[in-house]
């Protein structure tokens, strides 16, 4: 599998070249999503190990950071990328050869651990996914290991967002079985306040957990007075 690749178009950060640090199929993972692009099976893992080498990945960065179109490289791909142990050297060896920002799409889960948040200062932005106000929602949404509790992410994502230098932003996935829960997401983003949300809804997955653009509309409503991206945006 391809360890670099792009570009690609996300959203808020427009057109990225993204570095996967796990790089396997099936995905791994410490969430299986209800929404996950790459669908509900794999492997649910806690333990962070190296998935790639440096070399490899230097190898492929060569190949793709000429896209003048892109400023910024994410790390996301087939899994959370914080299971990647060495996911901090690999985004400062980026830093190393390339003046692009270096950004991170997490889950969140890991964030309760000192070592993972003093390595946030390797990356330039960080986007905190928080799909849920409660642990029955969290649970339904994101289905995680079950040793993960939502308090104590949720807590996490607050300290990353005290501790993290860099910008600091939120990525909300909307379905149905979270819309009830938007107002209570919104406050939390308050309380948190990032430097941006993304109100994302996912147009390809399972129609039984998927949204109308109504709905989506409606939901949107309760984040006034935040600095929000919404999918409509998406260039």
């Amino acid at each position: 599998m391809r360890v670099v690749y792009g570009p690609i178009r996300t959203l808020g950060l427009g057109k990225v070249i993204a570095v996967d640090p796990i790089s396997r199929h099936p995905k791994i993972c410490n969430f299986n999503c209800v929404y996950c692009s790459l669908g509900h099976g794999g492997m649910l893992l806690l333990d962070r190990t190296d998935f790639i080498d440096v070399p490899n990945l230097m190898q492929q960065v060569g190949e793709c950071m000429h896209h003048d179109e892109c400023d910024t490289v994410i790390f996301k791909g087939t899994g959370e990328p914080l299971l990647a142990k060495n996911i901090f050297q690999l985004a400062r060896q980026l830093h190393e050869v390339s003046n692009k920002k270096v950004a991170l799409l997490t889950n969140c889960s890991m964030l309760g651990d000192q070592c993972i948040l003093d390595g946030l200062d390797a990356f330039d932005i960080v986007v905190a996914k928080l799909d849920a106000a409660s642990e029955k929602t969290f649970n339904k949404v994101n289905r995680p290991h079950p040793s993960i509790r939502f308090h104590d992410l949720l807590e996490g994502i607050k300290e990353a967002r005290r501790r993290f230098n860099g910008s600091f932003r939120v990525q909300i996935t909307l379905v149905k079985e979270n819309l009830s829960e938007m107002e209570g997401i919104a406050c939390i983003c308050r309380e948190i306040c990032p430097d941006y949300v993304y109100l994302h809804y996912p147009e390809h997955c399972d129609p039984f957990h998927q949204i109308g653009r109504r709905e989506y509309q409606a939901a949107m409503e309760h984040f006034f007075g935040i600095k929000c991206v919404s999918s409509q945006e998406k260039k």
